[in-house]
C-alpha cells in the first residue's frame, strides 16, 4: 500500500514525500488548499456551549473527509486482489486540546471506527496549535432562530427514503421534535432536501422541525474518488455537535437493515466496496470515539434496523404521505443524476430505491421516467453497472430460498453486527436471517409480477440484450436452490450407522503384581520402580473406594503432603515423579501398543485436592494382563475387582 500523507491546518511537510496532500480550513479564499466549512441555521446562544475539544473534532472529521475524496483507490478493474483499492494515510493534524488526542484510548478509537468505515489504514500525528479558530468562526449566526426550541431526538437527514420515512415516523407517528442534520455535497441535493423540509414543515405542527444544514467541500475541485467512505463519519460527527448543542447524549440515522448490515451483492465484492455506513459495529465505535471525548455516555442508535427497504417505504404510506416519494432522492451518481435531473437507475441506491417501491405496491407515487435507465427494461453498460444488477436479483433469489444454517454459513460477516447488537448472539442470528429473507422474497416477487406482466414471446424479444429481464430469462440466470454443504450430509444418526468404528468408553484395564513389585497395563507392557511405588500407594485408596461402593465420581484423592510423606520424599519430588511416570506410561503406551494414553488416564490430579488412580480404570490380575492382547477382550466379569462405570 502506498503512503499518503495529508498535512493540515497550514502544517508544511518536514521532507520531500511522494504523496501529500496540504487541507486547511482556515487557509484564504482562493487557496488551493482550502476546505470550506459552513454550519448554518445556528444561533450564537446555541454555539456558546462547545467546548474547543468538539471544534478539534469537526475538523479532524472534515480533513478525513476532503483527504477521502481527493486519495484515489486506484481503478475499477480492483487489479491484484484490489491492492490499490486500500490505502495508507498519515495525518499531522493542528488541535486545540492536545493532551486529550495524545490519549492511547481516543487514538485508538479513532483509528478503530475510520478503519472498519473505509478498510484503510490510519495514523495521526496531533500538534498543537493556539492560532486555531473557534467554531463560531464556521457559522453564520441567524439569531432569527427561535431560542425556545426544544427537542427529542437529533436526527441525520439525507433527504433519501430511509431518513424521510424515519423523520416522518418520529414527528407524526411519535410526536416527536427533531433537530435534522443534512449534509449538502451539491446544489442538487440542497434543493432536494430543501423541497421535502418544506413540505414537511406544511404538514407538521409549528415547532416539530429544526433543520441544520453543513457544507463541507474543497471549493471548486473535482473529487478523485466518489466511493467517499468516511461521509458517514464526517456526518455522525456533525449531528455529535448538534446534539451536543441541545444538550442531547444521542443520536439516529434511519436506515433500512438489509443496507445497514450490507452483506456483499457478490463473492467479489472486496473491502469497502460493500459500504458500512451504518453497519452496527461503525455506530457503535463512533459511540466509543465520543463517548470517551466527552467522559460520558454517547449513543448512535439506527431504529429502521430491522426492517427492509419495502417495510420501510410502508411507513410512509403508514403516514398518509407516499406522495413525497417522488420529491426524495437516493442517488449515489450525484454529478449524473444533476446533469440528467432524475436518477440514473443502475447504481445499487437506485437498484434498491426502485424495487423497494415496486414491492410496497407504490409505484403510483413514482414514475419509471424518474430514472435515466429503466429497472427491468433499461441498457446496462458492461462491467459494473450489468454485475451489479444481475448480482442484486440473483443473490435475493439466493437470500429468498436458503435456511438459516446456510445464511450464517454464506455470510459469516453478519457475526461482525451480532456481537454488537443488544440481546442473545442466537436470537440476533435468527433476526438478521429472517430480515434478508424477508428482503429477498420481496424483490423477487417483484420479478416475479414483471415477468407474468410480459409473459409472451413479443414482450421478450422485443427487449434489449442487455437489459434486467433479459439476463434473467437466460439460461445463465438460472439457480439452484442454495444449500450449505453441511445441510447436504446425511444425519447424524445415519452417518453413525455407517461408521465401522467404536467410539464408546474404552477402559484402561491395570493390574498391580505385588510380588514382582510391577504395574501392568493391558497388552502387557510392564512398569517397575518408582511408577510402581507410586500406583501401588495410590491403590489402596482406590480399591477401599471399590469395596465401600462410592461413586465413580466421588473416589477420594491422597493429598500431596500425605503422598510426598509416604514415598518419603518432598511436595517439589512428588510433582516431577509424577510428570515422569505419565510421561513414561503415555510415551511407551503409544510406541509399543499404538494406544494413545492421556496424562490423567493412570493418575489423575486436581488443584488442591491431591492426586488418585482414575475412577474408571478396570483392576483385574496380573496373569490377565499378561496374556496376548488378542484374549483380552474374553475378561469375564468375575476377572474385574472394579465395578461398572454404571455403579
Amino acid at each position: 500500500m502506498r503512503e499518503h500523507f495529508v498535512f493540515c491546518g497550514g502544517l508544511i511537510a518536514s521532507r520531500n514525500k511522494s504523496a501529500i496532500l496540504h487541507l486547511d480550513v482556515n487557509a484564504p479564499t482562493g487557496s488551493p488548499s482550502r476546505i470550506n466549512l459552513r454550519i448554518d441555521h445556528i444561533s450564537r446562544r446555541l454555539a456558546e456551549n462547545i467546548p474547543d475539544l468538539l471544534t478539534d473534532m469537526l475538523e479532524v472529521a472534515a480533513y478525513v473527509y476532503c483527504a477521502d475524496q481527493f486519495t484515489g483507490r486506484g481503478t475499477s478493474q480492483m487489479t491484484e486482489m484490489g491492492a490499490e483499492w486500500r490505502r495508507r494515510f498519515r495525518f499531522n493534524i493542528p488541535v486545540r486540546c492536545l493532551s486529550v488526542w495524545k490519549n492511547p484510548s481516543i487514538l485508538d478509537a479513532l483509528c478503530d471506527t475510520l478503519s472498519f468505515l473505509s478498510e484503510d489504514e490510519y495514523a495521526f500525528e496531533f500538534v498543537e496549535s493556539a492560532k486555531l479558530q473557534p467554531l463560531q468562526s464556521y457559522i453564520p449566526f441567524d439569531d432569527s432562530m427561535d431560542q425556545s426550541f426544544e427537542l427529542d431526538e437529533v436526527v441525520l437527514f439525507s433527504g433519501g427514503l430511509d431518513s424521510l420515512a424515519g423523520a416522518i415516523d418520529a414527528i407524526m407517528g411519535a410526536g416527536k421534535r427533531l433537530a435534522l442534520v443534512s449534509h449538502q455535497s451539491s446544489t442538487m441535493v440542497a434543493s432536494k432536501q430543501h423541497g421535502l423540509l418544506a413540505a414537511l414543515r406544511d404538514r407538521t405542527p409549528p415547532g416539530s422541525l429544526f433543520h441544520i444544514p453543513v457544507v463541507i467541500n474543497k471549493g471548486h475541485s473535482e473529487a478523485v474518488e466518489f466511493t467517499q467512505r468516511t461521509r458517514s463519519f464526517m456526518f455522525a460527527t456533525l449531528a455529535f455537535i448538534v446534539a451536543r448543542m441541545f444538550g442531547r447524549d444521542d443520536l439516529s440515522f434511519y436506515e433500512n437493515g438489509v443496507v445497514s448490515i450490507n452483506l456483499p451483492v457478490a463473492e467479489h465484492v472486496l473491502g469497502a466496496r460493500a459500504s458500512r455506513t451504518t453497519h452496527p459495529r461503525f455506530l457503535a465505535s463512533c459511540g466509543r470515539l465520543f463517548s470517551l471525548l466527552l467522559e460520558r455516555d454517547f449513543t448512535l442508535s439506527n431504529p429502521f434496523l430491522w426492517k427492509t427497504k419495502t417495510e420501510v417505504v410502508k411507513v410512509l404510506a403508514k403516514n398518509n404521505q407516499s406522495d413525497l416519494i417522488s420529491s426524495s432522492f437516493s442517488c449515489a451518481n450525484v454529478r449524473q443524476a444533476t446533469k440528467l435531473s432524475r436518477h440514473c437507475g443502475v447504481c445499487s441506491q437506485c437498484v434498491d430505491r426502485r424495487f423497494g417501491i415496486l414491492a410496497a405496491e407504490l409505484s403510483a407515487y413514482e414514475s419509471a421516467d424518474n430514472y435515466a435507465v429503466d429497472l427491468f427494461t433499461g441498457a446496462h453498460q458492461s462491467g459494473p453497472p450489468l454485475t451489479m444488477i444481475e448480482g442484486y436479483v440473483l443473490r435475493a433469489q439466493k437470500l429468498a430460498t436458503m435456511s438459516q444454517h446456510a445464511f450464517a454459513a454464506s455470510y459469516g460477516q453478519i457475526f461482525r453486527a451480532v456481537e454488537q447488537l443488544p440481546g442473545l448472539p442466537d436470537d440476533n442470528v435468527a433476526r438478521l436471517w429472517d430480515l434478508h429473507r424477508r428482503h429477498g422474497q420481496e424483490v423477487v416477487s417483484v420479478v416475479d409480477q414483471e415477468i407474468e406482466r410480459r409473459s409472451s414471446l413479443a414482450g421478450f424479444l422485443d427487449l434489449p440484450t442487455d437489459c434486467l429481464l433479459s439476463l434473467i430469462v437466460s439460461p445463465v440466470a438460472k439457480q439452484p436452490d442454495h444449500q450449505d454443504p453441511v445441510e447436504a450430509e446425511p444425519t447424524a444418526g445415519e452417518q453413525a450407522e455407517a461408521d465401522p468404528h467404536d467410539y464408546g468408553l474404552k477402559r484402561t484395564l491395570l493390574a498391580i503384581d505385588k510380588q514382582a513389585r510391577r504395574v501392568v497395563l493391558e497388552g502387557g507392557l510392564e512398569f517397575g520402580g518408582q511408577i510402581y511405588e507410586l500406583v501401588e500407594l495410590l491403590a489402596e485408596t482406590f480399591s477401599a473406594d471399590i469395596d465401600s461402593g462410592t461413586f465413580s465420581d466421588q473416589h477420594r484423592f491422597v493429598t500431596a503432603p500425605i503422598l510426598a510423606g509416604r514415598l518419603g520424599i518432598d511436595e517439589p519430588s512428588l510433582r516431577k515423579r509424577i510428570s515422569r511416570a505419565r510421561k513414561k506410561l503415555t510415551g511407551e503406551s503409544l510406541e509399543k501398543l499404538n494406544r494413545q494414553l492421556l496424562p490423567n488416564d493412570v493418575v489423575e490430579n486436581q488443584e488442591w485436592k491431591g492426586y488418585r488412580l482414575n475412577p474408571y480404570l478396570l483392576l483385574v490380575n496380573p496373569s490377565q494382563l499378561r496374556r496376548p492382547p488378542s484374549k483380552l477382550s474374553h475378561v469375564s466379569n468375575q476377572m474385574v475387582t472394579s465395578p461398572d462405570v454404571g455403579h
